[in-house]
C-alpha cells in the first residue's frame, strides 16, 4: 500500500506523507518511498522544487517506534535511508519547501528543517522529541537546527525536548512564514517558486557547497550515537513504556 502521494503541478512535484493512522510517523515503507521520490526528483529537468507536506492536518509524529530494533544492522539500514533522505534535501540540486500544519515531532521536525524553507500554519508544532525515548536527534537535527536559531538556543530545545508553538516557531526561526490554515499550501507553492525562479545549474552547486564537509560529519556521529543509543537500557524501557500505552510514533 502506498504511503507517499506524489502529484506534479508543473515543475512542482507534491509530495504528501499519508500514514494517518500513524499521524504520517516514517515506516520503513514511507521512507522507502521518499527516498526513491526525492531521488528521482534530482535527476529529472522538468522538477524544478520539491513541496513536502502531510495528509490529515498532521506534518509527521516521527520515527515508527513500534518498527525500531536494537539490532546494529538492521538499525544502521534503517537510519541509512533517513540520512539519504537528509542529503538529498539538504545538499540535492532541487530547491525545497516543508509545508507544515499540526504536529512535527521527532524525525518529523528534523525532516522539516532538512528543505529550504519552512512554512507553517497555525495549528504547527515542533518538538525535538527523542529524549522521550532515550534517543538522540537523527535525520541531521544536530545540524539544521543550529543553521535557523542561535546554539544555545538549538541546545536548550534538544535538551529539554518542549514543544514549540507555530507563533514561536516563526519568531525563532525554525518557520520562515507562519500563516492561518487555509493559506498554508499556496503560500508554500509561492515559496517554491521564488527559490526555483534562477536557471537550475547553479542551484545544486550552491546547496552542495553550504554543506559540504560538516554535513557528513554530523551524520556520522549522529549513526554512532543512535546505534549506541538502541542498545541502552533506557531506550528500551522507555519504548516498552512507550508502546504499553498503546502509541506507536515519537
Amino acid at each position: 500500500m502506498q504511503e507517499l502521494d506524489c502529484v506534479r503541478e508543473g515543475g512542482l512535484l507534491l509530495l504528501t506523507l499519508n500514514v494517518p493512522g500513524k499521524k504520517n510517523a516514517l515506516t520503513d515503507l514511507l521512507r522507502a518511498e521518499l527516498q526513491k521520490a526525492i531521488a528521482d526528483a534530482q535527476d529529472d529537468a522538468s522538477v524544478t522544487a520539491i513541496l513536502l507536506s502531510g495528509a490529515a492536518g498532521s506534518f509527521s509524529s516521527g520515527g515508527d517506534i513500534s518498527a525500531m530494533t536494537s539490532d546494529p544492522k538492521v538499525a544502521r539500514r534503517r537510519m541509512a535511508i533517513l540520512h539519504d533522505i537528509a542529503r538529498l534535501l539538504i545538499a540535492g540540486r532541487k530547491p525545497s519547501v516543508a509545508a507544515v500544519a499540526g504536529p512535527a515531532f521527532g524525525a518529523g521536525f528534523s525532516l522539516a528543517l532538512c528543505c529550504d524553507a519552512v512554512i507553517a500554519d497555525t495549528s504547527a508544532k515542533f518538538c525535538a522529541s527523542f529524549g522521550r525515548i532515550g534517543l538522540p536527534p537523527d535525520l541531521a537535527l544536530g545540524w539544521t537546527l543550529p543553521s535557523r536559531v542561535p546554539v544555545a538556543k538549538a541546545r536548550q530545545l534538544l535538551l529539554s525536548g518542549r514543544v514549540v508553538e507555530a507563533e514561536e516557531a516563526g519568531a525563532l526561526g525554525i518557520a520562515d512564514e507562519v500563516v492561518e490554515p487555509e493559506a498554508l499550501m499556496e503560500t508554500a507553492r509561492r515559496w517554491a517558486a521564488d527559490l526555483s525562479a534562477n536557471l537550475p545549474g547553479p542551484k545544486g552547486h550552491l546547496k552542495a557547497l553550504l554543506a559540504l564537509d560538516t554535513l557528513d560529519r554530523v551524520l556520522a556521529a549522529e549513526m554512532e550515537a543512535y546505534i549506541a543509543c538502541l542498545a541502552s537500557q533506557e531506550h528500551i524501557s522507555a519504548r516498552e513504556a512507550f508502546l504499553s500505552k498503546g502509541k506507536t510514533r515519537t
